[in-house]
This record gives C-alpha cells, sequence and structure tokens, in this order.
C-alpha cells in the first residue's frame, strides 16, 4: 500500500511537472507559429497585394498563429462595421501571450499603409521574434531543468513524510 501511495504521488509530481511545461511552452509555440506566418503575410500584402481578409482566409486559417491572432482578426474585420483596420489589429493581438503581444503591436499602425514601409516592418517583427524565441528557448531549457528538480523533491520529501 505504501508503494502504491509512493507511486500516485509520482504520478502527481509529473503531472504537475507537465501541466507548469504546458503552459510555458505556449508563447513559444505561438510565437514560431506567427514567425513562419509573417512571412505569408508579408508576401501576400506587399508581394501579390492580396486583400488582408483573403489572405486570412486562404493562407492563413491553420495552426496556432490561426487560433490566437489570424482567426481573431479576420472576424473582427468581417464585422468591423465602423473599426479602423489598426483598432481590429490592436484588438486580436490582445488576446496573445504579453511578449507576443508586445512585439506585433507596431505592425497594426502600418498595415493600412501597406507598401515597402510595411514589408520592412514585418521582417524587422519577425527578426525581434526570432531574437526572442531563441532567449525564450534558453529560458525555458534552464527553468525546465529547476522546475522538474523541484516537482521531484517535493514529492521525494512527501513520500518520506508519508512514510
Amino acid at each position: 500500500m505504501k508503494w502504491l501511495g509512493a507511486v500516485l504521488v509520482l504520478w502527481g509530481a509529473l503531472e504537475g511537472f507537465l501541466l507548469r511545461r504546458r503552459e510555458r511552452l505556449l508563447p513559444l509555440r505561438v510565437g514560431q507559429a506567427l514567425a513562419e506566418d509573417l512571412e505569408v503575410l508579408r508576401c501576400g500584402v506587399c508581394l501579390c497585394r492580396a486583400p488582408l481578409p483573403e489572405i486570412l482566409e486562404h493562407n492563413l486559417a491553420e495552426g496556432e498563429g490561426a487560433r490566437y491572432l489570424w482567426g481573431p482578426l479576420a472576424a473582427l474585420l468581417s464585422e468591423a462595421g465602423e473599426r479602423s483596420l489598426t483598432g481590429c489589429w490592436r484588438q486580436a493581438a490582445a488576446g496573445l501571450p504579453d511578449p507576443l503581444r508586445r512585439i506585433l503591436a507596431p505592425l497594426g499602425t502600418l498595415l493600412p499603409t501597406g507598401g515597402e514601409r510595411l514589408a520592412e516592418a514585418i521582417e524587422e517583427t519577425r527578426e525581434e521574434l526570432t531574437r526572442f524565441l531563441r532567449a525564450e528557448r534558453e529560458r525555458q531549457a534552464a527553468e525546465g531543468r529547476v522546475t522538474a528538480a523541484l516537482c521531484l523533491s517535493g514529492a521525494s520529501l512527501l513520500i518520506l513524510v508519508l512514510i
């Protein structure tokens, strides 16, 4: 019976670690998807000169980026009414995790203008997003080791106390 309790405590610690890891990886997963999607956006808006709703519907309708930014932006644009493109972008970007919101927010003011300035801004945003992702991966690796050690040591201590 003691062994069963010990296994259950260790199982709980593992589940706690995995849950925490999944939550902490969200900005990384979404950021990676958005970094790839920004190139599609740049090509669609600046090179092909396609309208933004068409790009959102045909090219950016799937994946993590669509779930957190492109889908909400498409929905806001379809019911925009009096809201501007900048306002829709700001509202859609508000649903992103904080560092991504801060990185992507400046694009909203340049979307209506299009052209070379927008292409440069999208490229700068992609570079900043890439730097963030690199730093975040390093931080996640270090934090993951610490979190795993804390979960395992806490579980071990609980097992010793209960036995």
